[in-house]
């Protein structure tokens, strides 16, 4: 319950009676003065704002009645009118001397009424004194981010955002959001203009379809809910994950002082393989970002990224030098060939991208020519699998963008794989980023 009270203007009656005699200055030359009463209701309006229902108990209200005159005040009628509103019993008339007053008490529960006060007032016989309660209505609140079926990224921060409004002002409420998976996770009272904000860490939440809801409940217990059903994909990080998660083979070490993988160094015969085997993603439903380096040496022989199928894999090292360490691993290989083995069917002698399932080096399934990349530089190859569809890209620009029939339905560690022969080239990873999609593209 709140009481909204204006303060009260004293009405007070400014007029004096004068009485003279005959004559100039009357007959004894000596005017006199009639003394009259103001009357002053405080408080002169009353707004018991909006009251918890259904039927909520009268609130009491105190209202003085006070004689600002210098003449006695007989209040001689007290009544009220209209709904929801009530006054103690006073008795009447009652006569205020000059600087006394009377106290009321006027009840309240919903309704709009007008207290009225007569009296002797001669400037303001009656006064009105508005009354209002008005029954709680329940808040109003909506979601305005993120939108519906939105895809939330992985390990990132997103701000939602509610809008909420209530009779009795937004900072009044408490605004619960919530999510059917992993249950209650912000609660607070919106800002004064209704914006309602939480925030939604995708790592501490469980991947896949959330109901996300919004509680607004205002101090009578009386709520409104507004929800939205979005989805939080799934992923890691590499460069996050313990060192001990990974598995070096051959040549393939971890580089501290740099932070990059290293699958070969510049050097002659060297094969190497490194997977990432802290998680397993499904390899039908994959995006995979990574920086690369194949640069310093005579050209060969290339990378791959592969995912290894777990449920059929007997080790992490396939066959070297044009196999490029991925050759007999089941799975599928996305190989980077910066070398032509005519043995093994290469589709071209220039630098190349082609797909390979169970480490069949030699049968191409898709395939495309790329720019130099043996020039000194780090290059960025982005994978995405949404089988059997198969998108490449280097450096932003896609090479590759096919569907392939194949295998994709396994687990799969994903890891890199290189290899040179005669002659040689370094192989350096860095930045893996793995996205496992649970989410509906559409």
């Amino acid at each position: 319950m709140r009481w909204v009270v204006a303060l009260a203007v004293g009405l007070v009656g400014c007029s004096d009676y004068e009485i003279k005699g005959s004559g100039e200055g009357g007959a004894s030359g000596v005017s006199s003065t009639l003394a009259v009463p103001a009357l002053v209701v405080a408080p002169a309006s009353v707004d018991l704002g909006a009251r918890c229902g259904p039927d909520p108990a009268a609130a009491a209200v105190p209202v003085r009645l006070s004689n600002a005159g210098d003449g006695a005040l007989a209040v001689i009628g007290l009544a009220v009118e209209g709904a929801g509103w009530t006054l103690d019993p006073v008795v009447l008339p009652a006569v205020l001397p000059p600087g006394d007053g009377l106290d009321l008490t006027v009840r309240g529960a919903v309704g709009a009424a007008v207290l009225v006060v007569s009296s002797d007032d001669p400037a303001s016989p009656e006064v009105r004194v508005p009354l209002e309660a008005s029954l709680d209505a329940p808040p109003t609140v909506s979601i305005a981010s993120p939108l519906p079926n939105a895809v939330l990224p992985v390990d990132a921060v997103t701000t939602l955002v509610a809008w909420a409004a209530d009779d009795q002002g937004a900072t009044s409420l408490e605004a619960a959001w919530a999510s059917d998976v992993d249950g209650l996770f912000a609660s607070a009272a919106p800002a004064a203009n209704g914006e309602s904000t939480a925030t939604w860490d995708a790592a501490a939440r469980s991947a896949g379809t959330h109901q996300l809801s919004v509680t607004a409940t205002d101090a009578c217990g009386q709520s409104a809910v507004a929800s939205v059903s979005v989805c939080q994909d799934e992923g890691y990080d590499a460069d996050n994950l313990d060192l001990a998660s990974w598995n070096f083979e051959g040549s393939a070490s971890y580089d501290a002082a740099n932070g990059w993988v290293v699958v070969t160094p510049n050097a002659i015969d060297q094969s190497g393989t490194a997977f990432q085997t802290g998680s397993t993603v499904l390899a039908d439903n994959v995006s995979i970002a990574v920086s690369f380096y194949a640069s310093g040496g005579t050209g060969a022989d290339g990378l791959s990224l592969t995912a290894l199928d777990t449920t059929r894999m007997t080790g992490f090292v396939g066959s070297a030098g044009g196999g490029l360490g991925y050759q007999g691993l089941p799975g599928w290989s996305i190989e980077i060939d910066t070398w032509y083995n005519a043995e093994l069917a290469d589709p071209t002698a220039e630098d190349h991208v082609s797909l390979h399932f169970d480490g069949a080096a030699s049968e191409v399934q898709a395939w495309a020519a790329l720019p130099d990349v043996e020039d000194g530089q780090w290059h960025t190859l982005d994978v995405t699998v949404v089988a059997p569809r198969v998108q490449v890209a280097l450096d932003g620009v896609l090479y590759l963008d096919q569907d392939v029939p194949g295998t994709y339905a396994f687990p799969a560690y994903i890891g890199f794989t290189a290899a040179t022969g005669q002659a040689t080239n370094a192989h350096w990873v860095d930045a893996l980023t793995v996205r496992r999609s649970v989410c509906d593209p559409g």
